[in-house]
């Protein structure tokens, strides 16, 4: 009986000893009271105000260069799939590119069908294209979120939960598109006219966090291109995930996105149409069909029929401004939640996620402007930035997956929630909505 007592003693003193090492206390110290805010709003006073000067000519062209790889690979999101391999091709998968030139600024817009632009891509384009000007610090990176796309794309733990076992083949092919996406889309630059408007569209989003006791960003943010030669363009972004084609579907898929890009493409063949997801959030799709397929096509149909109807009502002008800025962001320790008041210490969780540099990217466009961040942001944070924006004279674009990736950027007021977005994928703690309102504010104060 002394052994077994002994034995137990022991285990129970592993066990503390173990759970020292591994745990700590979560972190509750409000953000402004932190060096890592100190550091952040240091960047943002460091930049400039920029100047306006809408008298030059802008320049834009664009390409997409289809993703498939010679290969197969997990598809990310791997987890309910079982590293298994796509068998097909449901519908095809892009990079598209614009490229704008002004005088002697040129920056690249780039969207994939991918579900992240992943933090190995990010690092390969830095410098892939720097003999031919391109490099973070002018290439604008988004993604469209399809859940059935290529993984394989990071060498970690939960990297590979979630995109499958890594090929390091895959990192390099994704950039070297992308890369193909933006020389080609350089070559057709002409002189452009650019035009914005939003449609409200609270039909086909729902908020999948907390239901009706949240909101929705519910607006489609359409930025549309003419060129001189009569070329169009349109660029897309929405807030509802793009998760409809789900662990049943073996092929790979641009999820409703690409079905609406497709569309609007067959309604009008003479433009090129891209999309970007927006703050998606706490932002599902609508459930307005039964099957996968059924409800892809709801979602296509009635946003395509919106945006056609108000296609040829957007006014467009020639007096723009370009501006890019590729800001490095800063953020609390990792904070992942095991229990309410327990964390992950910060060298497991990087053992198990990885480190990444991560930042912010704003684009200006004439009185559009786009913030480009490293997360999933709460679509429920939109609203009030959208406001300070239109005061200030612009029209706000967000866009998630900018080559790095944090988690989920919920409202504060959730962050208790035992929930997915919440406590699984809120990664770096408490206040977290508020910081990044922050930060936006303060970037365009900075226009």
């Amino acid at each position: 009986m002394k052994k077994i007592f002994k034995v137990i003693g022991l285990l129970f003193v592993l066990l503390i000893v173990v759970t020292a090492i591994c745990l700590k206390p979560l972190d509750k110290t409000p953000y402004q009271r932190t060096d890592f805010y100190q550091k952040q709003m240091e960047e943002i006073v460091k930049l400039e105000k920029q100047q306006v000067d809408s008298t030059d000519t802008l320049m834009v062209g664009w390409s997409a260069v289809n993703l498939r790889p010679s290969f197969t690979t997990p598809i990310a999101i791997d987890a309910e799939r079982g590293g298994k391999h796509f068998e097909g091709v449901h519908d095809s998968i892009y990079a598209r590119a614009f490229v704008f030139k002004q005088r002697s600024k040129k920056v690249a817009y780039v969207t994939a069908d991918l579900l992240i632009i992943p933090p190995t891509v990010t690092a390969i384009l830095d410098t892939l294209l720097r003999q031919k000007g391109y490099s973070l610090d002018n290439i604008y990176l988004t993604a469209t979120h399809t859940h059935t796309s290529l993984g394989a794309w990071y060498p970690s733990v939960v990297g590979e939960i979630f995109a499958g076992k890594f090929d390091d083949r895959l990192p390099i092919h994704i950039a070297n598109c992308i890369a193909q996406s933006i020389l080609q889309a350089e070559q057709t630059v002409e002189p452009c006219k650019i035009g914005f408007d939003t449609i409200a569209a609270p039909s086909f989003v729902e908020n999948r966090l907390v239901h009706d006791s949240g909101t929705v960003d519910e607006c489609l943010r359409l930025i549309k291109f003419e060129k001189q030669n009569s070329e169009k363009a349109l660029l897309i972004t929405y807030s509802a995930h793009a998760t409809i084609f789900h662990e049943k579907m073996m092929s790979l898929s641009s999820d409703w996105p690409g079905e609406l890009v497709n569309r609007l493409s067959e309604l009008n063949p003479t433009t090129f149409v891209a999309f970007s997801a927006g703050a998606v959030g706490s932002q599902g799709p609508a459930k307005c069909a039964k099957s996968q397929s059924d409800n892809v096509d709801c979602m296509a149909t009635g946003l395509a029929k919106l945006i056609q109807n108000r296609l040829n009502t957007i006014k467009t002008n020639s007096e723009t401004y370009l501006n890019m800025r590729h800001i490095p962001l800063y953020l609390r320790s990792p904070n992942l939640r095991v229990t309410k008041s327990l964390v992950l210490r910060p060298w497991l969780f990087y053992w198990l996620f990885g480190n990444e540099k991560v930042y912010i990217n704003s684009l200006k466009l004439g009185d559009i402007f786009f913030v480009g961040l490293p997360c999933d942001f709460s679509g429920e944070l939109v609203e009030p930035l959208s406001g300070l924006a239109q005061k200030m004279g612009y029209n706000l674009v967000v866009t998630s997956f900018n080559g790095g990736y944090i988690g989920y950027i919920t409202d504060d007021k959730w962050y208790e929630l035992p929930a997915y977005e919440t406590q699984t994928m809120g990664w770096f703690g408490a206040g977290n909505g508020s910081y990044f309102n922050q930060i936006i504010q303060q970037i365009l104060k900075k226009v």
